[in-house]
C-alpha cells in the first residue's frame, strides 16, 4: 500500500530537490529521492539499535561473569564489521 506525504519546503531545499531528481542523476522524481534517503536513514537506525542491543546484552553477559577470553574479541569484532 503507498500513501502520499505533502511536505513544504523553503525555496533553497526544494531547489536542492530538483538538482538531485532532475532525470540526469540517480533519482528521476522529488519522490524517488525522498524514499532513498529514508530508507537509508531506516538502515542506520537498524544499525544503531543493533549496536545498542550489543551493548545491552555484553553488560547482561558482564554482569552475569560470563567473560570472554580476548581470542574471542577478534571473532566478535569480524561479526560487528560484517553487519556494519
Amino acid at each position: 500500500m503507498t500513501s502520499s506525504l505533502h511536505v513544504s519546503l523553503p525555496d533553497e531545499m526544494r531547489a536542492f530537490v530538483d538538482r538531485r531528481a532532475n532525470g540526469k542523476n540517480q533519482y528521476t522524481t522529488p519522490s524517488e529521492y525522498v524514499r532513498a534517503l529514508i530508507r537509508e536513514d531506516m538502515a542506520r537506525e537498524e544499525d544503531r539499535l543493533y549496536a545498542v542491543r550489543s551493548l545491552l546484552r555484553a553488560e547482561q553477559e558482564f554482569r552475569r561473569g560470563d567473560i570472554l577470553p580476548l581470542s574471542a574479541l577478534d571473532e566478535i569484532d569480524a561479526e560487528l564489521d560484517k553487519e556494519l
